[in-house]
């Protein structure tokens, strides 16, 4: 699981983010200025999501500062978009940045990314599937599994909220992202019931008609 640091003075959006995030799975702590942050702990974070316009020290100065201290993926949060705004970002060695107003599925797509290209992560192993997102396959007891597409999202969704309930309208509007037709004709219901073909029978349980999880061994 992701941790993430948000960095934003404007509250509204500070809430509205965090909650966001955490919802989607992340881990997010918050702050609203660079002030109470122990920059030799920043490790601890994946990666900083930074306002650029920050009371006391401005974002662009603290993600230089972060970056003598560590490879923490940072992409800065902003309201400026001329080339030499950008320009300066990357001098400030930022991995990426987002311009405001901006739809919380594209930050999530590009925080996804950077995780990617920090630290690759193609495997999961949850019970005794080892899951292999790159290739769509899924391995248990040495037994190779193709998964499609739609069911590798279903499943996704399922592992990044693995310790909480996930209701069938939140799956569906996410594996919709990236399937225009999926949510048509009880779409949902084939998938879970062809990854519990694949997988096993009691992969992903009902609670009670409206509510999936996976059931992971503690």
């Amino acid at each position: 699981m992701l941790n993430i640091c948000l960095v934003e003075d404007n509250k509204k959006l500070w809430d509205m983010l965090q909650q966001e995030l955490l919802d989607e799975g992340y881990n997010c702590d918050r702050y609203t200025s660079v002030e109470h942050i122990d920059v030799s702990k920043s490790s601890r974070y994946h990666i900083f999501l930074l306002d650029i316009m920050l009371p006391g020290q401005d974002g662009i100065s603290f993600a230089q500062t972060l970056r003598e201290h560590s490879k923490v993926g940072i992409i800065l949060l902003t309201a400026k978009s001329t080339l030499e705004d950008k320009e300066g970002w990357f001098d400030a060695w930022a991995d990426d940045y987002i311009t405001k107003p901006f739809k919380t599925k594209e930050l999530f797509m590009r925080i996804d990314a950077l995780a990617e290209r920090l630290e690759p992560t193609h495997f999961f192993q949850i019970n005794d599937v080892l899951i292999d997102w790159k290739n769509r396959l899924a391995k248990k007891a040495e037994q190779i599994i193709h998964l499609t597409p739609t069911e590798r999202e279903v499943v996704g969704c399922l592992v990044r909220n693995r310790w909480l309930l996930c209701h069938r309208a939140d799956l569906i509007e996410h594996v919709r992202g990236t399937d225009e037709m999926f949510g048509m004709n009880r779409s949902l219901d084939v998938a879970v019931a062809n990854i519990r073909k694949k997988l096993w029978k009691d992969f992903i349980g009902t609670v009670p008609w409206m509510w999936y999880k996976l059931w992971v061994q503690e």
